[in-house]
Parts: C-alpha cells; sequence; structure tokens
C-alpha cells in the first residue's frame, strides 16, 4: 500500500519514492504486468494544499487492437494531482479533490490515484506496431504473416463499377 504522511510533510517541496513492489501491487488485475519502475513523487505542500506530482514506467502486455495478437509495451504514468485537506469552503471546491486523513490515520493513501493514472495513460488504440495491417475483413487471416486471396478474389459491387472506371481512367 503507498501511504503518504501528510503530518510528515513539511511546507514547500517534499519527496517521496515508492520502490516497484509498491506500484506493481496496485495496478489493476486487468492488465499483465511485466514490471513497474519506481514512483518519484514531488508533493508540495502550501498550508492546507498539496500538489503531487511524478511518473513511473510501466511495462505490460496487451492486445492488438488490429491483429489481436499479444505485445509487450512500456508508458510512462503520468501523476498530477491536486489535494485539499480536511473540510473545504468556497467557490474551488469543485476544483481540487478534498481529502480527510483522519480517516486514514494521517495518511494520504495513493494506490487508486496511481491506479487512476495509469488507466489514463492507456492508449485510445493498442498496436503492436504502428504499421500493423489487422486481420482480414473476409476470411480472419492475420495480414502481417500471411497475405490472404480474398482481396484478389472480391468483384466490384455493380453500383460502383461507373467510380472504378473513373478512378482506373486517371492510372
Amino acid at each position: 500500500m503507498m501511504r503518504i504522511k501528510i503530518d510528515k510533510l513539511k511546507e514547500g517541496d517534499n519527496a517521496i519514492s515508492f520502490d516497484t513492489d509498491e506500484t506493481s501491487g496496485v495496478l489493476s488485475p486487468d492488465y499483465d504486468i511485466i514490471s513497474t519502475g519506481q514512483l518519484s513523487l514531488n508533493i508540495q505542500k502550501s498550508g492546507t494544499y498539496l500538489h503531487i506530482q511524478g511518473s513511473s514506467p510501466v511495462n505490460y502486455r496487451g492486445i492488438c487492437d488490429r491483429c489481436a495478437e499479444e505485445f509487450g509495451t512500456e508508458l510512462v504514468v503520468n501523476i498530477d494531482y491536486f489535494f485539499h485537506i480536511g473540510e473545504i469552503k468556497g467557490s474551488g471546491a469543485d476544483d481540487v479533490e478534498v481529502i480527510f486523513p483522519e480517516r486514514n490515520d494521517g495518511d494520504l493513501i495513493f494506490d487508486d490515484y496511481f491506479q487512476e493514472s495509469f488507466i489514463l495513460a492507456q492508449p485510445l488504440r493498442s498496436l503492436c506496431s504502428t504499421d500493423c495491417k489487422g486481420l482480414c475483413a473476409n476470411c480472419g487471416a492475420n495480414l502481417n504473416i500471411k497475405k490472404c486471396r480474398c482481396a484478389d478474389d472480391e468483384s466490384t459491387d455493380p453500383r460502383w463499377e461507373t467510380l472504378t472506371r473513373l478512378l482506373n481512367k486517371d492510372k
């Protein structure tokens, strides 16, 4: 469990690190984590506010969205959170996460925030390589491994013949 002792933080800059055992145990079981790096955090304390920044590399296995093959990849999990300690009054209540350290023996438990940052760092489309050709829409063959004959066998829809002639005319 990644715990930050809030009462031990001094005003200004503070540095905290979590080793790879602590970070890898926090990540979602939905991902096949290979390894994680050390998570180094810079915590700026200003009165009742905390600004926490840092990063950690994570290696994991993913499934390609085009060819459905498993592949290994690495991403950097960037951390950037603002916290207010205790009750907050005023107009800025929606702009910052409010934490109540007394509920956790004076600690900020950072596990869920690291996991959230990992999930948000995921790419919109996971690809094994930028030039992945994917699967054939007709026979399902992995086009990265072999070329199928479906594209050669396809006949043109008669509704598109005029357009096809126009396109071929330019060649």
